[in-house]
This record gives structure tokens, C-alpha cells and sequence, in this order.
């Protein structure tokens, strides 16, 4: 009977690591394929003359989406709802949006919010939060405005909706400064041109723009190996 020689110490090793990253590779690519074909999903099953587009809300909580759908008909503006950031990236890359609702309290949506900064810096993002780390973060980073906790104030996020959806304000600049929210912005009814020409006198006054360094990592990236530890 045929023996076979065992395999050299060095060489096994060097084999393992390559299978090892052939099945994070593997992984990776069928993660990025289910991720493209979520838009022809939506299509199939929503239908592309169904996406009403303008504001798009993305949250896994139905008690939060069945709050912010109800303000939003009263205010009479389009919705559609993503329940999580794929999905959500699917909406966005089908229609045209001027205002993102994100609820990133039980999931910090890092890689949808990267991707509005990045490649829709037009669009608009209110991020719904429960620690004022994070809702700072969210602001340096080209945020709207914020909502603090799960039962935030349904006149702060219509307040919000007026001032950048109507009023075409750039950004909150109460929250942007660290104040809370006194509906100021609305009740003065100033514009965006109101600020610009601010900005122009006071060129401090305009929000910079992230660096590199500041820029989160590209989520777009292939992940690092163990984000499938565990996975079968």
C-alpha cells in the first residue's frame, strides 16, 4: 500500500493561510453580489414606479418607522422605508432623495452613512441616536441634525423637515454648536441664501469639510478577516 509523506510543518502553515483567505475572499464576494442585486430586488418586488423618493427612513423598529411615517404624511411629504443599510443603499441608488431619517441606535449604519457622505453629499442625513458621542459624530461628519433617544420629540424632527426640506437650511446650526433645539430656525425664516451670505461675512461660519485622515474607514473595503469569525 502507497504511503504518503506528511507535509512540511512550513508548508502546511503557508496552506492554511491560504484556504483561510480563499473563504474570507469567498465570503466577501457573495456578500458584495447579494449587496448588487438588492436594487433589482426593490424593483421586483416594490416597482420602480412605486418609490415615491424624497425622504427615505431607515430603521429595523416599527413602532419608530409608524411615528415618523405619520409626521411625515401630516407634513405631506414622500417616503420610502429601508430596513437596513443595504437596502437602504438599494433605495438610494434608484431614486432621488433630499432627506435621510437614520435610526442608528441599535446599529450604528456606519457603512450607509459613509456612503451618503461620500458619494451623495446632497443629500441630508437627521440620525437618530442615544448618546451625544455619537450624535456629535454624526454632525462633524456632514449631519443635518440629530434626534436624541427613542421617544425624541416629534416637534424637533418636524421642525427639521420644515427647515431643511422647506427652508433649504445647510445644516442645524444650534446643534451644530453644541445648543438644543428652539425651532429659532424656523421661526426666523431664514434661508439658505440667509446663510450664505452669512458664511460670506464670517467665513469661520461655513462647516468644513472633512479631511482624509478625518473621513471614516471605506466600508466599501473588503472587511477585515474576522468579520465572518463565527460564520459557517
Amino acid at each position: 500500500m502507497r504511503r504518503y509523506r506528511e507535509t512540511h510543518p512550513v508548508l502546511e502553515s503557508r496552506m492554511s493561510s491560504v484556504r483561510r483567505r480563499m473563504r474570507y475572499n469567498r465570503r466577501w464576494l457573495e456578500r458584495r453580489t447579494d449587496q448588487a442585486i438588492i436594487p433589482l430586488e426593490i424593483q421586483e418586488h416594490i416597482g420602480i414606479s412605486n418609490i415615491r423618493g424624497e425622504v427615505l427612513i431607515v430603521s429595523r423598529d416599527s413602532r419608530q418607522q409608524r411615528r415618523i411615517k405619520e409626521l411625515l404624511r401630516s407634513e405631506n411629504h414622500r417616503f420610502d422605508v429601508a430596513w437596513d443599510s443595504d437596502e437602504a443603499i438599494g433605495f438610494l441608488k434608484l431614486s432621488k432623495y433630499r432627506l435621510v431619517i437614520l435610526d442608528r441606535i441599535n446599529e450604528r449604519r456606519r457603512r450607509v452613512f459613509y456612503y451618503l457622505r461620500r458619494y451623495l453629499k446632497h443629500i441630508k442625513v437627521i440620525s437618530i441616536v442615544n448618546e451625544n458621542r455619537l450624535a456629535n459624530n454624526s454632525m462633524k461628519y456632514g449631519g443635518y441634525s440629530f434626534l436624541l433617544h427613542r421617544d425624541f420629540d416629534l416637534e424637533q424632527l418636524r421642525t427639521c423637515l420644515i427647515s431643511s426640506l422647506r427652508l433649504h437650511h445647510p445644516v442645524c446650526r444650534l446643534l451644530k454648536n453644541g445648543e438644543t433645539c428652539n425651532r429659532s430656525c424656523i421661526n426666523s425664516y431664514m434661508t439658505e441664501e440667509n446663510y450664505t451670505e452669512l458664511e460670506a461675512l464670517d467665513p469661520n461660519a461655513a462647516m468644513p469639510e472633512p479631511t482624509d485622515t478625518e473621513v471614516p474607514l471605506d466600508t466599501m473595503a473588503p472587511p477585515p478577516e474576522d468579520f465572518f469569525q463565527g460564520v459557517e
